[in-house]
């Protein structure tokens, strides 16, 4: 199996967890009390609760 095809097959499970952490940080708060970065406001579709 050449390089270009285990990259590929890869892109794929790595895009799936890039979107598995945006839906779960959407939905949490920052744990530190003074620093809420600025969220991207293409990711507030994945909120419950908007």
């Amino acid at each position: 199996m050449d390089l270009k095809r285990i990259m590929v097959k890869c892109s794929g499970v790595l895009n799936c967890i890039a979107l598995l952490a945006v839906i779960q940080s959407a939905n949490n708060t920052c744990v530190w009390i003074v620093h809420q970065p600025q969220f991207p406001d293409t990711a507030y579709k994945y909120k419950k609760i908007k």
